[in-house]
């Protein structure tokens, strides 16, 4: 499950290009770095922690502003990540530069009365490549914790810590199975037809706060949204685990944190598990969880694969293939949702991983016609229903 977070501002499609760009281009920066063995300091400047009053457009501007000292560093650069965190990357020592920087940062908020986020979450610095991998997981938290273009923001205020607390109180008591839904995973027949390979099984997250915590937004404040997802999986896991559920159930897949994963909720549901399911069921897991305990990921991973379960890595922008290659971490499928701009940066590397690759999304013609052009053969969308034609040359217009 994933969150969105709120965006200071009002901005433009081409402006989230950008975002991803510089993305891209300070993964693959990292990625050569690690590969040739040079070194260099990173500050992350995390933005996006500061509450929604201090995430103005000129707060943008004043915080950009504020690290313009780092870029009299050897060889710096400056990258502006799509959550609105700055990374600074350069060679070399440059304290007085960064002393500078810091307390340029330190007197825009001297003044504020508002909670402040930690400082050494705040003004992050690091060194790569020994600190890879935490470079990795802010820059995969960035392009998983933005809304795509247009997206609308659900409706009511953000969760805080006593909704969130309350809704939880709530949950462990609600009969969740109202909220229960399914979507049809479809894999593209030798006949040209959609089949249904499996069916994803979730809760209907905003209906289920609507009816438990009205006039509250689940997904508005990504954190605590993501500590309400390990509520929502042991429900669901509980849910799935009683024998009327799995007596009858085909293949399925289901979103689940690490955690989750580890925990005796998850044991219970796998010891229910009848023997015709092993094999059939499919994990899905995403990037901000697995690189936020990657040593926690690889037990979960080691201990599914052990057990059968099949392992799929929710992607939410295709660009991420670059810094997460699925086959590396052992996943066996990986999901993309389709977009022009997406596709258009990955296309390379989706070729090269051809026949695991899902894509969701599927709502138009356009997307079935470049996901079979590309030989994606599973699809998940408004468009991917069991028993339609699989090229979207064979849709009806008006359909589309």
């Amino acid at each position: 499950m994933s969150a969105s977070v709120a965006r200071p501002g009002r901005r433009t499609e081409a402006d989230d290009t950008a975002a991803r760009q510089d993305a891209n281009r300070l993964a693959a920066l990292v990625r050569d770095c690690e590969a040739a063995g040079i070194r260099r300091r990173c500050l992350m400047l995390r933005l996006s922690l500061l509450p929604s009053d201090l995430r103005k457009p000129h707060h943008l501007r004043l915080a950009r502003d504020a690290l313009d000292p780092l870029l009299s560093a050897d060889r710096a650069q400056r990258f502006i990540l799509p959550n609105h965190d700055i990374a600074m990357v350069w060679r070399g020592t440059a304290d007085l530069l960064l002393d500078a920087s810091r307390r340029a940062v330190t007197a825009m908020f001297a003044d504020v009365d508002v909670p402040m986020p930690d400082p050494g979450r705040f003004w992050c610095v690091l060194d790569v490549p020994a600190d890879i991998e935490a470079v990795r997981r802010l820059i995969a938290e960035s392009l998983a914790d933005v809304s795509p273009p247009h997206a609308e923001s659900p409706p009511g205020e953000p969760l805080d810590a006593t909704a969130l607390a309350a809704l939880e109180t709530a949950l462990a008591q609600a009969n969740v199975a109202r909220f229960a839904r399914r979507r049809a995973v479809c894999a593209r027949g030798a006949d040209g037809m959609f089949r249904v390979a499996w069916e994803v099984r979730t809760l209907a997250v905003e209906e289920l706060c609507a009816d438990l915590a009205p006039g509250r937004a689940a997904r508005a404040e990504p954190w605590l949204y993501r500590r309400l997802t390990r509520t929502l999986d042991r429900r669901l896991l509980a849910l799935l685990a009683a024998t009327s559920e799995l007596r009858s159930a085909g293949p399925f897949g289901l979103d689940l944190n690490v955690a989750s994963m580890l925990g005796a909720d998850f044991l219970r549901f796998d010891a229910a598990l009848p023997q015709g399911l092993r094999g059939r069921v499919t994990l899905g897991l995403q990037p901000p969880d697995i690189l936020a305990d990657l040593p926690a990921f690889l037990f979960a991973r080691d201990f599914a694969r052990a057990r059968g379960y099949r392992l799929l890595l929710r992607l939410p922008a295709a660009d991420l293939l670059a810094m997460l290659p699925p086959a590396r971490l052992g996943f066996d499928l990986v999901e993309i949702t389709w977009s022009q701009a997406a596709i258009a940066l990955a296309a390379d590397l989706l070729d090269q991983e051809e026949g695991r690759i899902v894509l969701a999304g599927a709502d138009s013609a356009d997307a079935l016609v470049w996901g079979r052009a590309h030989g994606i053969g599973l699809f998940e969308g408004r468009l991917a229903v069991p028993g339609q034609p699989a090229a979207g040359s064979l849709i009806p217009a008006a359909a589309r």
